[in-house]
Order: C-alpha cells, then structure tokens, then sequence
C-alpha cells in the first residue's frame, strides 16, 4: 500500500502546482531567475514518510532553438518506509523563458521492482507531444494536444507568475495537464484566504481545493488541499489529502533563494 499511495501523493502535489496558474495580475519575478531550492517533508498519517525536493536553475537551456530553463523535482521515501517499500521518483521539465511552457519533459520511476523512464518533447506550434518509453508498447506514442498544454510540474514557475491573491472565494479554473500519457482535466478551486501555524510560525496562505477525475482514491471532492504563502514568493506551504484508505500530508521544510534561507 506504502508505495502506491506516496508515488500518488507526490504526484497530486506537482499537479496541484500546475492548476494554480490562471489568475490575474502578473506580479515582480526578479525570485524566479535565481537559484531556488525548495524542500518538503511527507506524512503518512503519523509516520515520517517521505521527503520531495524542487530544484530550479537559472542557467539557459536551449531546446527547439528556444531559451528554456530547467526544474526538477526527487520524491523518495526515507526511515523504515525506504527499507520496506522503496520509492525514488524524478521528474525534469525544461520550460520554455517566454512563455513558461514545457519544451521536453523526463520521468524515471523506481518504486520496488517496478521502473518505467519516460520522456516527453512538445511542439507547441503543431500541437503534438511525442512520448519515447521503453516500457511501454509501442515504445513510441504521438499524441495530439491543445494550445498551452501543461505537463505535471510545467506550470509550477507558471503559478507564481500571478497574483493569486486577486482571487475570489468561490472562483473555480480548469486545466488540461498531460501526465503518463494520458490528459486529465483538473479544477481548482478557492475556498478562502487563512493563517496556518507550523514550523514557519503563523502564516497568511490561500487556502484551496483540487478536483480530479473521479476515481477510487479519494473521500469527496474537497479530498485535497493545498494551502499558498499569500506573499510575492507564493509558495506551497501545507497539502493534505484525505483518501479513502488513510490520510496524507505535506509540509514545506525549507526554502532557499541564491543558497540564502527565506524560509
């Protein structure tokens, strides 16, 4: 059960990053061209589960001839669960400087015996993703997708482009993401603006919820929750998900802009 659920925790985390990118107002980015480092821990109910790590360069990538910036993010389980029920999942995503879309993305799954790599080149222009995978059949796999698709992390810079507290409670955004070979539709909606205590102190964050498809996993629709710093940084700081077999969460631990402490 252990590796399923923190595979699928780590991965609702990255997809909550993405649905937040469609509000108003852009807002000051000099943050965004820096060195970030962001660090989070996982629970699995009470045990100290996991622990998932975003990483972000301002180095200049070219890929298609467009300047492109690279992110990438670890999740692996640490303490007891790492001896019992191994997980090291990564994801890269180069994301194109103008428009902050996803140019080429990588996967690389270990969990227990099972592995699958994956990567991802999107023509925005055309509107194709093409998917190279050894493990699956065919290895090669050309899908059609809509202007500005996402992949699961493209739209993390993307979120903190806007000024999410402009936000109504209440306003719902949808997006199309595509992830494992497959488009999901997601919403995202805003529930209310709060203070949560934790590590940090007493923090001002935006508080929402995200709906998925619906499927076997989740409690109700307002299963998932992710609370935003309500700051010009807009970092997530808490999620938690209530699943129909356990409860899950996540908690920001540390955060670092040029190898400086901000949280």
């Amino acid at each position: 059960m252990s590796k399923t659920i923190i595979s699928t925790k780590i991965n609702l985390f990255f997809i909550s990053l993405l649905i937040i990118t469609k509000s108003a107002c852009a807002q000051d980015l000099s943050f965004l061209d820096q060195t970030e480092i962001l660090d989070y821990r996982i629970h699995l109910g009470f045990i100290n589960a996991a622990s998932a790590t975003v990483k972000s360069s301002p180095n200049v990538i070219f890929i298609q001839s467009t300047p492109t910036r690279k992110i990438e993010i670890e999740g692996k389980t640490i303490g007891i669960l790492n001896v019992f029920s191994p997980v090291v999942d990564y994801w890269s995503a180069n994301l194109a400087i103008e428009t902050r879309l996803p140019l080429k993305t990588e996967m690389r799954k270990m969990e227990g015996r099972y592995k699958k790599n994956e990567t991802v080149t999107f023509d925005q222009s055309l509107g194709l993703a093409k998917i190279y995978s050894p493990q699956n059949t065919p290895v090669n796999k050309t899908l059609p997708i809509s202007k500005g698709m996402m992949d699961i992390i493209g739209g993390y810079f993307f979120l903190r482009d806007k000024n999410l507290t402009q936000m109504k409670v209440g306003q719902s955004l949808s997006a199309k993401i595509l992830f494992d070979g497959i488009i999901y539709d997601i919403l995202f909606i805003v529930k209310g603006f709060e203070s949560i205590d934790g590590k940090f102190g007493s923090k001002k964050c935006i508080r929402t919820s995200l709906v998925l498809p619906k499927n076997n996993m989740f409690k109700d629709e307002d299963a998932i929750r992710l609370w935003i710093s309500q700051d010009k940084y807009q970092i997530p700081f808490k999620m938690e998900v209530n699943l129909k077999i356990g409860f899950l969460s996540i908690d920001l631990e540390k955060y670092m802009v040029q190898g400086k402490s901000v949280y």
